[in-house]
């Protein structure tokens, strides 16, 4: 682990910043080669600073290093299989917790514990450096200390729900420092995400065309939200109590009662829009992209910007690079739903949850059936394949099989891999709204409504009594599939209910003890409900494998996670 810290420390300064399309904030551009002692002086450098640490988050998927945080917990979740082609054998160790798969792969999530890592390192510099700016005013200073700190907060967040015990830095070092229990880690996410909501301007970033991306007061008081839950769940029964950092239940529901009093987000009309392959027509290159997708949309709460200007050789780190991993397998005749490397396959049973009428339906699955695709790769290597793609997150093609945003790129040597500019929503007001409801607001039974009205239309299905939590999980489930929500979602209902999801997600009814389903391995059509273990999950708890050259780099101060040693 020193190795490791050493390098944040030279690289933490001399990438705060990049660039991007003319529509993020994200678009600035290095004036001059900074350095440690040059920097951290103005208020314009720490501006430039606090790009620099949304950068080290956009990084963690930007950056290239596999498997992202969405493609894990999309893989490890019950909605997906592993998927993937015959050599892709982590997908198939991540979707059933077992390293047999590949004995060999002890560094599974190593890339994605460096990439935080050095986006933590960014902010813990800034941070310590806020003193020595000479600021125009307080509340400027509080903006810049807001972002970081929320950033930092979200970073230490997906860190702790990933690994559990990791090392909690708040200054930049270079020596060895002890995982820490997660209740101190949890206290110091509630700390940041609280400074954040309790001193960001309420009006900060309202523009969304000009600020998308940017995180603002209710962005951090949604997300305390989230903390609350997941650590309720998985720490306490969902018992309601208070957790580390003093944030209780009335707290966690205040913060998102102000999120909706503030009136700054609304439900997107037609949900479909949210997402750019379930709102694109099949075009030419000619024609252009024909699309309804909303980018910019007032659902959205909380959102990873990425861009299109990226190929092999330039600086410009920015595109989603998880994105392609979910595409068509083997196929480029499907316009407007792009090829890849086929990871993911939504399960049959998640699909049959979606009640007849829900729109949410057909912007959430491609069914390849449905569109011709299904005969055409099962006759190739595609692996646990299903026949169905997440389509909220499947890459975009011209009808000659282009893909769109790297045609639509102004850099010379781009390509389907490097220039995926489809953002990565975190939070949008939905979730609000269902948290809200869960949370026990008054409210619960208006909210909750909402987000079915969306779906089936206005009454069709809405309840007349306050929802109970069974029915706000079940429509969490299917308002957010394929967002990288439903693994953490199901943590926090208790080990015994996501052992048992994990263990029937190959079976026609969700359960362990229902019938088969029939999936294509490489061309061989063959059941794999038998390969999970319920040893291999249960003593993994939901937590990800501690890389072992980050155990090798501490000396060994660094202990191995319980089911992955």
């Amino acid at each position: 682990m020193n190795k490791m810290k050493i390098n944040i420390l030279a690289l933490g300064v001399a990438a705060l910043t990049m660039t991007g399309c003319s529509e993020s904030f994200l678009d600035t551009t290095s004036k001059t080669e900074l350095n440690s002692t040059s920097f951290y002086k103005t208020e314009v450098q720490a501006e430039y600073a606090v790009v620099g640490c949304y950068d080290g988050y956009q990084r963690t998927v930007s950056n290239g290093n596999w498997p992202s945080l969405f493609q894990a917990v999309e893989t490890m979740s019950d909605d997906c299989l592993g998927g993937g082609g015959p050599d892709d054998r982590s997908d198939r160790l991540m979707d059933r917790f077992d390293r047999s798969y590949m004995p060999d792969q002890i560094d599974l999530f190593n890339g994605l514990w460096d990439d935080y890592y050095k986006g933590i390192n960014r902010c813990n510099l800034l941070l310590a450096s806020l003193d020595n700016i000479g600021w125009t005013s307080e509340e400027a200073r509080k903006v810049v200390e807001s972002e970081t700190r929320a950033i930092r907060g979200l970073e230490y967040f997906d860190l702790v729900r990933m690994f559990e015990r990791v090392p909690l830095l708040t200054v930049a070092t270079t020596e060895v420092v002890p995982q820490s229990e997660p209740d101190a880690v949890y206290e110091q996410i509630v700390a940041d995400l609280k400074f954040a909501a309790d001193n960001m301007p309420e009006e900060q970033y309202a523009d969304k065309s000009n600020n998308l991306g940017r995180i603002t007061k209710y962005a951090a008081a949604a997300m305390l939200a989230r903390v609350y839950l997941f650590y309720d769940g998985v720490y306490n029964d969902n018992k309601g109590g208070a957790m580390p950092g003093g944030l209780t239940k009335e707290q966690a529901l205040q913060y998102c009662e102000e999120v909706i009093k503030s009136q700054r987000y609304s439900l997107e009309p037609e949900f479909k829009n949210l997402w750019p392959a379930a709102s694109t027509e099949a075009t030419t290159k000619t024609e252009g992209r024909k699309s309804t997708y909303v980018e910019d949309s007032n659902e959205i709460v909380w959102v990873v910007k990425f861009n299109n200007d990226q190929n092999w050789n330039n600086s410009n780190i920015n595109g989603n690079k998880f994105i392609i991993n979910l595409g068509l397998r083997n196929v480029t005749s499907f316009a407007p739903y792009g090829n890849g490397w086929g990871a993911c396959p939504v399960t049959p049973y998640a699909n049959s949850l979606f009640r007849s009428g829900d729109s949410r339906s057909t912007a959430t699955v491609i069914d390849c059936a449905a569109i011709g695709a299904y005969k055409e790769q099962i006759t190739t290597d595609c692996m646990d394949y299903t026949g169905l793609v997440n389509k909220k997150y499947c890459p975009l093609i011209f009808t000659d099989g282009t893909s769109m945003p790297a045609a639509e790129t102004t850099v010379d040597g781009g390509n389907m891999q490097t220039n995926q500019d489809q953002n990565w929503i975190l939070i949008r007001y939905a979730d609000v709204l269902l948290m809200a409801a869960e949370l026990g607001s008054a409210n619960a039974m208006q909210y909750f409504n909402q987000v079915r009205d969306r779906a089936y239309g206005a009454g069709v299905h809405d309840i007349t009594s306050a929802p109970t939590r069974e029915q706000i999980w079940n429509e969490r489930r299917v308002e957010f599939m394929g967002e990288g929500v439903r693994y953490f979602d199901l943590r926090r209902q208790g080990l015994d209910a996501f052992v048992a999801a994990q263990m029937g997600q190959a079976n026609a009814n969700g359960q362990a003890s229902g019938n088969p389903i029939t999936i294509y391995n490489n061309k061989v059509p063959t059941t794999i409900a038998g390969t999970y273990v319920e040893n291999n999950i249960r003593t993994k708890r939901g937590f990800f494998q501690i890389p072992n050259s980050q155990i090798t780099l501490s000396g060994h101060v660094y202990k191995q996670n319980a089911g992955w040693e």
